[in-house]
């Protein structure tokens, strides 16, 4: 999977509440079968400079369907 199309709201939305949670970096993972209706999705796993080791999950974005 190379693309993925998504609500800019959504992910607007996402960015955000990291951002709220004081998170620096988030790592974005691409899943081809992984939203509650089994559609393709994307992952975050954000975290912060004071604590690096630990990820934080949030909830996963699903593709946008026709």
């Amino acid at each position: 999977m190379n693309e993925i199309e998504v609500s800019v709201k959504e992910l607007y939305k996402m960015a955000k509440a990291m951002l709220d949670d004081g998170m620096d970096t988030v790592l974005i993972r691409f899943l081809e079968s992984g939203g509650e209706n089994g559609r393709p999705c994307i992952s975050f796993e954000a975290s912060s400079e004071n604590e690096s080791d630990f990820g934080v999950d949030y909830e996963e974005i699903e593709e946008i369907s026709d």
